[in-house]
């Protein structure tokens, strides 16, 4: 409508001055002709009428004839330039000139800019890497020497999203584990938040694979957390699959000779039965008394009254006052701190007012908790259970709780000298993530690019037979993250089907069946912006199968957005645009990773038309009629 408005406007503005020009040429014509004059006006008023259908006529058959050509001058200026919008993303694309000459001579100028900005991009490019050269070098050598250590490494923003692992994390933590994802969500939340006081303490948790030992150490800065993970297998111990076989067998054994020494009379055979009976017995006191290591650490008196106080304000809403005795200072107390605070937390549920002392009494610290008067205070079993891990006790009575801890003095360190290590820096992007994933900017956020292939078109009746996904952070690939896994669906492929992603159920018997494959894929796309190519069909899917987990970003709807005058959206059409290899089409990962090379490089493109955050994106793609399209 806006270009209907338009072209009225300047074919009006022509009519205006094709007439004026006209009107004011019979004018000096007829100067000083009145007789002829008069006779014009005459024959005009009585030809009025005939005289302004024809001109109506006359600008009916000029507007028909003149509005295809300015609609196509239109539309070939406004297709040029969208694809110059491309050189801001990809410098290589060079405009192909068409349309009228002036157009044609904008587009080589347009190509001859692109070729010195090309240039001037090498020029600066060589010179960043050589300015990188170093820093690279060390950040090579600091990622080879993580990546053969024997313990989980885990570098993480403040709010817990990981920046970097290694291998050893990755096979503790499992596919939940990513850059850009966060940790929060892998292990004890309450616990993170304990281990962060302590950072000389490792802590027992559970994670996705198992029990893990860990210990978070804050960067100087409060640039965010070095996290340690070991598997907490100690050497000597038994673990649970192992120790439930062995008591499984202990009680096949006493069930033997419960029966044998029903059955034997024999005297000879009755002695090795009683034998027999009381080796069980002996190994069944044994497996009962295998316990696990206590788990306490050492933390110095005064940072383990703060750590308890904060913990109580934390988890019940209670600021209890606390002091510490002179003489107490500087003990190093035996405790399993984490326990400790949920006891405490425990007995301290309906209670409004508490005072934490502790004093040094013979090599404990002694703590006494007091509540106001008259309110009477129980002991939990959890922080008996605590006391009793550490070598200590713990007591009630009337309005008062007493715990006693194995103490020492700390020992002596000598002054360092000389100036402090030097530190090895990072380019950590994410550090200033804001809260609000809709406000977020395109390019700090971490995103999936995936792709399905299915045995047909039909969400309801067809199945998956392939997966294929990687982490997009910002506007960098990160290739090395990536989910491949192909799916038995347990019943033929159709032939048309066969010949667009090239799978046949010959090729696929034997593989996992959906099912699992799905948690690990699942897991993988956790914590991050789903992104894919004409999304809408693979989310059918998806959602048949449990996963929803908006919001989805398509780089089909983003082609519309961007190119709207453009005729080809297709993958291998953008990949060509934007100088994308295509490589494994129709194969899920190949296709993912053209997703995501895609979107790299579509992000400087959106931004540029106004487009920074994801809301708007997402709000500007809703608009679009392709959106309204569902399977």
């Amino acid at each position: 409508m806006k270009e209907v408005f338009r072209f009225l406007g300047a074919l009006l503005l022509g009519l205006l001055l094709v007439g004026g020009t006209a009107a004011l040429g019979i004018v000096l014509l007829l100067q000083g002709e009145e007789s002829l004059t008069r006779e014009l006006l005459r024959l005009a008023q009585a030809k009025a009428t005939l005289l302004f259908f024809v001109g109506f006529l006359f600008l009916l058959v000029l507007g028909s004839l003149l509005y295809p050509v300015f609609l196509g001058y239109l539309a070939a200026t406004r297709a040029l330039g969208q694809e110059a919008e491309v050189i801001l993303s990809n410098p290589g694309h060079r405009l192909r000139p068409r349309g009228p000459l002036e157009l044609q001579t904008l587009a080589r100028l347009i190509n001859r800019l692109a070729q010195e900005k090309e240039a001037l991009e090498r020029e600066v490019a060589a010179r960043v890497a050589e300015a990188k050269a170093l820093l690279e070098e060390e950040r090579k050598k600091l990622a080879l020497l993580i990546a053969h250590l024997p313990q989980g490494v885990v570098l993480a923003n403040p709010r817990g999203q990981v920046l970097l692992y290694n291998p050893a994390a990755r096979e503790l933590l499992g596919e939940g584990l990513g850059v850009g994802k966060s940790l929060l969500g892998l292990l004890d939340r309450g616990l993170w938040v304990h281990a962060l006081n302590l950072p000389e303490a490792r802590f027992l948790t559970q994670g996705p694979r198992g029990a893990l030992w860990l210990q978070v150490v804050p960067l100087e800065g409060e640039k965010g957390h070095l996290v340690l993970l070991e598997g907490a297998k100690e050497e000597g111990a038994l673990d649970g699959r192992l120790l439930h076989r062995l008591r499984d067998k202990l009680a096949g054994l006493k069930a033997l000779v419960e029966v044998l020494d029903l059955e034997v009379q024999s005297p000879h055979l009755q002695s090795l039965l009683r034998t027999a009976r009381a080796t069980a017995e002996e190994l069944s006191q044994l497996i009962a008394s295998w316990k696990p290591k206590a788990q306490a650490a050492e933390v110095l008196a005064e940072d383990l009254l703060s750590l308890l106080a904060q913990t109580l304000e934390r988890e019940v809403g209670i600021t209890p006052g606390f002091s510490l005795e002179e003489e107490a200072k500087g003990l190093l107390v035996l405790a399993d701190t984490y326990v400790l605070a949920r006891g405490l937390a425990e007995a301290l549920q309906e209670v409004e007012e508490a005072f934490l002392e502790g004093r040094r009494e013979d090599g404990f610290l002694h703590l006494t908790l007091t509540l106001q008067e008259g309110r009477g205070i129980r002991l939990p079993p959890l922080l008996e259970e605590a006391a009793g891990r550490s070598g200590g006790s713990a007591w009630g009575g009337a309005s008062r709780l007493h715990l006693l801890l194995p103490a020492r003095e700390a020992p002596r360190l000598p002054t360092q000298e000389g100036p402090p290590p030097r530190a090895v820096v990072f380019d950590l992007t994410l550090f200033q993530v804001p809260e609000a994933l809709e406000e977020a900017p395109l390019e700090s956020l971490l995103y999936t690019a995936f792709d399905l292939e299915t045995t047909g078109l039909d969400p309801e009746k067809d199945a998956i037979i392939a997966l294929g996904g990687v982490h997009v952070l910002g506007q960098r690939v990160l290739r090395q993250e990536a989910f491949e896994a192909l799916v038995d669906p347990g019943r033929p492929i159709p032939k048309v089907s066969s010949e667009v992603h090239g799978l046949t159920w010959e090729m696929l018997k034997g593989k996992p069946r959906l099912e699992e494959v799905l948690p690990a894929f699942r897991a993988f796309l956790e914590d991050s912006v789903l992104l894919a190519h004409n999304g809408a069909f693979d989310m059918a899917f998806l959602r048949r199968v449990g996963i929803h987990q908006p919001p989805l970003v398509d780089t089909l709807l983003l082609s519309h957005l961007l190119f709207p005058d453009l005729k080809d959206h297709r993958l291998e059409a953008l990949a060509e645009r934007f100088g994308v290899p295509v490589v494994g089409r129709h194969t899920a990962l190949g296709d993912a990773l053209m997703t995501a090379e895609v979107f790299a490089r579509m992000v400087p493109l959106l931004k540029e038309k106004g487009y920074r955050t994801l809301g708007e994106v997402l709000r500007a793609c809703a608009q679009l009629p392709l959106a309204k399209l569902t399977y």
